[in-house]
């Protein structure tokens, strides 16, 4: 058996030792999407897509997956699901979010790729105002970076790069809103940088998975198998 359970900030977390996914957190609030079925359920997200944008569920992927895509035409393209500005997380509740992407076709030129946490939708990604999350800009390498208007930090390096092969479970730690953490695998990434996210202690968010990109020839594709949040009720 590869479950096991650990004891952290008055919850219980049950996870696999081998992947490190945390398979069951016992929290007051817990989302959780797996991306099964034959689209995507807009009861649970809204879609953001510009002109060749595409989010679709891939076909017959294991476990479920949605793919966010952009094709090769030069032109403003978004392809990206949220909660359509329905901020109903909360910073200081001892909220976590996890998921497992991966990169199946790489970003190329001035393609942006997020995982995570944000305020408000944007379609231009470096003008949403409050975000917790990992990125990747033109290429494998995975940064992370956060903004609360106030303490804003940008592109810190993970160590991690990623080829188109390569599935991560990626995971945010904001049980210390004045120290939030970051996770690749299991492992602390930019642990020598302090994400402070204090200045508005009960901030509402909302999860983000989203690539885009300007009016070019460039393409990039974001896969995302699943997406769990846990927090407790106040």
């Amino acid at each position: 058996m590869t479950t096991r359970s650990l004891y952290r900030n008055g919850r219980i977390e049950f996870y696999d030792s081998v992947s490190l996914e945390r398979m069951l957190p016992v929290a007051p609030v817990v989302f959780y999407d797996d991306f099964l079925g034959n689209a995507l359920d807009t009861f649970k997200w809204g879609a953001r897509d510009t002109a060749g944008g595409a989010e679709a569920v891939v076909a017959d992927a294991p476990n479920g997956v949605i793919g966010l895509a952009l094709d090769a035409t030069s032109e403003i393209q978004l392809a990206g699901i949220d909660w359509a500005d329905q901020r109903t997380l909360v910073l200081n509740q001892g909220l976590i979010f996890e998921a497992r992407f991966r990169l199946s076709v790489l970003p190329t030129g001035a393609v942006i790729v997020v995982v995570g946490l944000e305020g408000d939708h944007n379609a231009a990604v470096d003008t949403v105002a409050e975000s917790i999350w990992f990125r990747a800009d033109g290429n494998g390498q995975i940064t992370v970076e956060n903004d609360d208007t106030a303490n804003e930090t940008s592109k810190v390096a993970t160590g991690v790069t990623l080829t188109t092969a390569d599935w991560i479970i990626a995971r945010i730690d904001c049980t210390d809103i004045a120290d939030v953490r970051f996770f690749i695998n299991g492992e602390r990434v930019a642990a020598s940088t302090t994400f402070n996210m204090s200045t508005v202690a009960a901030l509402a968010l909302q999860p983000v998975a989203r690539v885009s990109k300007g009016a070019a020839t460039t393409v990039g594709t974001l896969q995302v198998d699943y997406v769990r949040i846990w927090q407790n009720r106040a």
